[in-house]
């Protein structure tokens, strides 16, 4: 086929859908109380599940580990960032604490933990062990198929008019954080869960790979 034909049939059909399913995203959220997706709160979610899981696996205080990790974003409930935002969820998690009745020592405790999940990557191990398992838990749920879900999800509103194709290349970019995300675990238990789930995105990619460019 004539490419000039080609491409101006492509810019006619995309001109046409993209008015559709503009208007179909639109009318979606309209007609719902409940949001397309609550990204931060699945994500929270999540992190509380894996907290759990390697904190009982590794002997951490989960009486810690758990209000941390459901107060770790607590600062930055949409998905857009917050300059500090893990210093600024300890700061307001305080008041939540003592409001909940909590004792002055152990909201000090888990505010310590909150304090110190931000970041991407690390390289010494933190303490106490409960802000380990909290960071690693946050980072966890960066991998896998979860992670996959929340990478295209989010980025649905992030980053408008992405096709499979664009998202394949942004995740072929992103694998090299995500082999330094699970380099950057301590925990034996954390390990073991970041390398299955980065052994999960890396054949996901490359099944992707093979169907965007057959």
């Amino acid at each position: 086929m004539n490419t000039n034909t080609e491409d101006e049939l492509r810019a006619m059909v995309q001109r046409s859908t993209a008015q559709a399913a503009r208007a179909e995203w639109l009318t979606s959220q309209e007609s719902s109380e409940a949001p397309l997706f609550d990204y931060r709160y699945d994500h929270v979610a999540q992190v509380v599940s894996v907290a759990k899981y390697i904190s009982e696996r590794e002997g951490a205080d989960i009486d810690l580990v758990v209000p941390a990790a459901w107060l770790h974003d607590i600062s930055k409930p949409a998905m857009g960032g917050v300059k500090e935002h893990a210093k600024a969820s300890a700061e307001m998690s305080r008041d939540i604490l003592t409001r909940l009745g909590y004792k002055q020592d152990t909201t000090a405790a888990i505010c310590d933990i909150i304090q110190k999940h931000e970041g991407l990557t690390l390289g010494e191990p933190l303490a106490p062990l409960e802000a380990q398992i909290l960071w690693e838990a946050d980072k966890i749920v960066k991998l896998g198929v979860t992670g996959l879900f929340h990478y295209v999800l989010a980025g649905i509103k992030l980053r408008p008019g992405r096709s499979i194709s664009d998202w394949y290349h942004d995740l072929v970019g992103f694998l090299g954080l995500a082999d330094r995300i699970a380099a950057s675990m301590h925990t034996t238990t954390g390990r073991e869960l970041a390398y299955e789930r980065l052994s999960v995105i890396r054949a996901t990619v490359e099944a992707l790979g093979k169907e965007v460019s057959p």
